[in-house]
């Protein structure tokens, strides 16, 4: 017969193999901060003290959903709502049921810590987790105010993990959601020690009607209103684990050699009765089929604001927000992080975020951004990349691909900080129709990105760049943008493009300036009008092919001096063609000069008199 370990010791063995699987951060690849950004406002927090609560926060929801899995695969499971102790403060889980919880459920499930204010609020002082199955809406009549408790003592979170939460206001009443010091009756501006959040593990989350503020801290996952599925086994995934565990039969009755110690008040637990120490039998496990999750939301006419991170969303499938504001957060205002797939934000604003204002990351795709405002952030307005995950073999055998098939249109990106629109990499990206204006540099296409079109853009006043096409980027197509003001209009640097119809006005160095390998780029039917030392600069492009280019410079002035031309123009190779010139002329000259005095060949063979008058050998002479 196999021997019967501890209960305790199973759970800490998943516990370690959840961890080995990547359970811990089970939004996949979410990413801390990290290091600070080239430009944009420095995050104000601790880096080493808020990682450090990062952890203890994948931990504590590792420890949750352990203790959950495990009472699903045991002879007892847990079917009422339950708290468990985890650090500083309690996890009140909310189990599977048909019928929604609600504030009024939780005033009696947890009347301690879900309390209602003299003001009408709710102040909320333990950690709650939505189980499989189970649903939380919270609203209320003249609209919900609630308060997560986050300051000295501690902070605490709303976790959906793979249930449904609702968060439903109305027009004139919205939901309110934010963090609450307890000291001094504010919303919590120090994220050092930590700060309350909202995050979604896989399952479905619905806002609409709603203001969420002053929430999150450091990594994305922590980061104020967090969306994340995983391409890892999930929690859904462990209940299949611990149900493949062969432990062999439960024998009541012990045999002769295998006696058990009955342990006093266990009995009838959920996790079953204890078990002796000694060796654990080994387990059976078949994870050639692991489960996958991903999250689903919809948001609309939502305000989110003083967050870390405005929305962070990784392994999404069908996000939909609309009408909403993403404004003035520490990071980023929408930051779609990895494989976010199917994905619209429309009639969408992100303004005065302390990075980028929109970021679609590698690993997304199917992104359609449509009708944004991106504003006053202090990075970029919107960013795009398509990079691949890793360059080569890679030790989580990430894939070498590019993304793609993402759009930017109708929307505004202006004064921001570095560029209005960066496209990193990918394939298939239209940035179409946008109004980019007053960025360093309007629209930026890089790193090898290939067919991306840039079409029916107005760009105006950017600092340097208007358009810029760099660094490998092929089948580029440039169309129809309409580009004002800047010291060049568009820029083509080692990369291709196919350049038609575009008006360039009032820039002040090129209108269009080519470098470096652009052999395959090609310029029609452009107009180009401003001022500088010429209207196409292609000096620095030697391989580049002007014959069959038609394009109207007719609008340009030329302000090159005087003496820059006059030096452009003798050059070594010049000056020695110009004296070969002198010389021929003046050889030329010269010899015309001395036909002229030329006298009768035979004067001196002449007799001194033949009868001749001397006046007429003067003649003939002359005649000669």
């Amino acid at each position: 017969m196999r021997r019967r370990g501890s209960w305790r010791a199973l759970a800490l063995g998943v516990l370690v193999l959840g961890q080995s699987l990547g359970l811990a951060g089970a939004a996949g690849a979410a990413e801390s901060i990290g290091t600070p950004p080239v430009t944009g406002t420095e995050y104000p927090g601790d880096p080493s003290s808020e990682a450090e609560y990062v952890a203890a926060e994948d931990q504590r929801l590792l420890e949750v959903r352990t203790v959950g899995s495990l009472s699903s695969w045991s002879d007892t499971p847990i079917k009422a709502p339950y708290r468990l102790a985890t650090g500083a403060a309690y996890t009140l889980v909310l189990t599977s049921r048909s019928e929604p919880y609600t504030a009024e459920d939780l005033l009696g499930l947890a009347p301690q810590t879900f309390v209602r204010q003299p003001d009408g609020s709710y102040l909320l002082s333990e950690n709650i987790v939505i189980d499989l199955g189970a649903t939380l809406n919270l609203g209320a009549a003249g609209g919900l105010r609630l308060k997560l408790a986050s300051d000295e003592q501690g902070f605490v979170s709303i976790v959906n993990y793979g249930g449904r939460l609702n968060v439903q206001g109305t027009t004139g009443a919205p939901a309110e959601i934010s963090s609450f010091d307890r000291q001094s009756g504010k919303p919590d501006d120090v994220t050092d020690d930590g700060r309350a959040y909202i995050r979604s593990i896989g399952g479905q989350i619905s806002i609409k009607h709603a203001e969420i503020s002053s929430l999150g801290f450091w990594s994305g996952r922590t980061g104020g209103l967090s969306l994340t599925g995983t391409d890892r086994p999930t929690g859904g995934a462990l209940d299949s684990l611990g149900r493949s565990l062969d432990l062999g039969e439960r024998d009541p009755v012990a045999k002769s050699g295998d006696e058990r110690p009955e342990v006093e008040g266990n009995r009838g637990s959920a996790l079953g009765e204890v078990l002796p120490s000694g060796e654990l039998p080994v387990p059976m496990l078949d994870m050639e089929s692991p489960e996958y999750s991903f999250v689903s939301a919809a948001i609309s006419d939502t305000t989110v604001q003083d967050n870390a991170f405005g929305i962070f969303v990784s392994g999404a499938n069908g996000l939909d927000i609309r009408e909403s504001s993403f404004s003035d957060n520490l990071v980023g205002g929408i930051v779609l992080h990895r494989y976010v797939v199917n994905a619209v934000v429309e009639a969408t604003e992100a303004l005065r975020n302390g990075q980028d204002g929109v970021v679609l990351s590698r690993a997304t795709t199917g992104i359609v951004l449509s009708e944004v405002r991106a504003n006053d952030n202090g990075r970029n307005g919107v960013t795009i990349s398509g990079q691949p995950l890793a360059d080569g073999p890679n030790a989580t055998g990430m894939s070498v691909d590019s993304y793609g098939n993402n759009s930017l249109a109708n929307s505004e990106a202006s004064d921001n900080g570095r560029y209005g629109v960066e496209v990193l990499g990918g394939r298939n990206v239209a940035v179409l129709a946008n109004d980019v204006d007053g960025n360093r540099m309007g629209v930026v296409v890089r790193a090898e990105a290939t067919s991306v079109d840039v079409v029916g853009n107005r760009v105006d006043e950017s600092v340097s760049q208007g358009i810029a096409v760099r660094d490998g980027v092929t089948r580029a197509a440039v169309t129809g943008n309409i580009v004002t003001g800047g010291e060049t209009s568009l820029y083509i640097r080692d990369s291709s493009a196919t350049v038609e119809s575009n008006t360039f006005t009032n820039a002040l160095n090129h209108a269009v300036s080519l470098v470096g390998t652009v052999g395959a780029t090609a310029l029609q039917q452009n107009k180009m009008s401003g001022r500088g030392p010429s209207a196409i600069d292609a000096k620095r492009a030697p391989d580049v092919k002007r014959s069959t280019w038609t394009n109207d410079t007719s609008g340009w002035q030329d302000t090159t001096p005087f003496l820059v031309t006059l030096k452009r123009f003798l050059q070594p190779l010049t000056l020695m063609w110009l004296l070969l010139g002198a010389l021929l002329v003046f050889t030329a000259v010269h010899g015309a000069r001395s036909r002229r005095h030329k006298g009768h060949p035979y004067a001196d063979k002449l007799p001194v008199s033949d009868g001749v008058p001397a006046r007429a050998v003067r003649r003939e002479e002359a005649l000669l």
